[in-house]
């Protein structure tokens, strides 16, 4: 077994052990997930036929097909988290459908159909380098119908350094990337040339969310000798306002499938 094969099998190892952990399945901060929800969201309509790639344990997808008359395909490689998706939608009243399957943002030869959106959430940072999180773009791309979207909600190296640039003001720790997970670099997404889709537009939805609670929540518990809770009200104050600023470090691009 490679290095390479080692550390994907490492990551497939690590999400399966996640699976039943619900909303926290992702991650730990359930206020961000709530935001990429919510951002996400946005781009749906009813009547579409959706791709979930890299679905997890399928929060997303399920509250998809529970607001909208969707029919959601969730693939993901981790075994456990297609079983506990699966289980979680079984037992939900959904507008429209939610079904998951084992796949691989690595190989998508086995969807002949295409998708109205497809979206990935934090997915593509789990891939090891640049030259592969480019080809998944562009695969994820074919899989569109004329017109269609990719939303790709992914991690921004970028928004992670200014954040980690003004905690070093704060007298704050840098924040280090988890060891399973390759950031983007925004001038490798603007300066390449995907063919098939159009880059339409970056969305920096976290950008409030980040300054509230990297920085000013972050702050705050270090000056009370206490670490920074995930939930406090701080936090939860960037659910009722707008995204100012571009320090998140979560971003949507936006994809535009050309004809």
């Amino acid at each position: 077994m490679t290095e390479s094969d080692k550390v994907i099998k490492g990551i497939h190892d690590f999400w399966n052990s996640r699976a039943n952990l619900g909303l926290q399945a992702g991650t730990r901060d359930v206020v961000l997930k709530r935001l990429e929800i919510e951002a996400i969201a946005k781009y749906a309509r009813d009547g579409m036929y959706i791709l979930d790639a890299g679905c997890g344990n399928g929060i997303t997808a399920i509250e998809l097909a529970r607001r909208y008359d969707v029919h959601v395909v969730g693939i993901d490689s981790a075994e456990e988290m297609i079983a506990e998706a699966t289980n979680m939608a079984a037992n939900q009243k959904l507008r429209g459908s939610a079904r998951f399957q084992l796949g691989d943002v690595r190989d998508l030869s086995c969807f002949p159909e295409k998708f109205d959106m497809v979206y990935t959430e934090r997915t593509l940072i789990n891939l090891p380098n640049w030259p592969t999180q480019r080809k998944a773009i562009v695969d994820l791309g074919i899989l569109l119908v004329d017109g269609g979207l990719y939303v790709m909600c992914e991690s921004s190296q970028d928004g992670l350094g200014k954040i980690n640039t003004m905690r070093g003001q704060l007298g704050l720790p840098e924040i280090a990337q988890p060891w399973h997970d390759r950031y983007f670099q925004d001038s490798e997404i603007q300066d390449a040339n995907f063919p098939g889709v159009k880059l339409e537009s970056v969305f920096d939805f976290s950008s409030t969310y980040y300054f509230l609670s990297r920085l000013v929540n972050a702050w705050l518990a270090a000056q009370a000798g206490k670490d920074p809770n995930y939930e406090s009200p701080i936090n939860q104050l960037a659910l009722k306002l707008p995204p100012i600023g571009d320090i998140g470090q979560t971003k949507i691009w936006l994809w535009r499938k050309l004809a």
